[in-house]
């Protein structure tokens, strides 16, 4: 059991030496001790009171708690993920489209980059670069779209 960090034999070599010290003043000195640090203490509190630190410190506190919870609210995570799946349902939606609008030949009559380029994402730039369907090997894609890159979806294309 420890008492301000000091055990229990330390306490008793400070009580002894106080007696040795002080002997017979020894509640004197004690009580002397308490009114100065009680004076300090009142002191201490007007000194504050007066300079309105409380407050200061109080306010602060508070906009720094304010501050905490703007930041947990907006999560970059998020945002990201949101911007993801957009991205993601607008691809697949330009993927079920494209493959309406085939013909029997395979060819597309609109090209997936010149539908990305229409209808980005908001506040964010094309996640696909523009390929021509299969079967459209004679045809280029739209002007302004990047060349056709590997398809993970159709091994051997690009």
């Amino acid at each position: 059991m420890e008492f301000f960090g000091l055990s229990p034999i330390e306490l008793l070599v400070i009580v002894v030496v106080a007696i040795v010290m002080f002997g017979q003043r020894l509640p004197q000195v004690a009580g002397e001790t308490a009114a100065t640090l009680q004076r300090f203490k009142r002191s201490l509190t007007d000194l504050r009171r007066e300079t309105g630190i409380d407050q200061e410190i109080y306010k602060a506190k508070r906009e720094f708690e304010e501050a905490q919870r703007q930041a947990r609210a907006v999560d970059p995570r998020m945002e990201l993920s949101r911007e993801a799946a957009a991205a993601k349902a607008q691809a697949a939606a330009l993927a079920r489209e494209a493959s309406l609008r085939s013909e029997p030949g395979g060819m597309t009559q609109v090209s997936a980059a010149s539908e990305l380029e229409a209808t980005p994402p908001s506040g964010s730039t094309p996640a696909l670069p523009g390929r021509p369907d299969p079967g459209s090997a004679g045809t280029s894609p739209a002007a302004g779209a990047t060349p056709p890159t590997a398809d993970p979806a159709h091994p051997g294309q690009g």
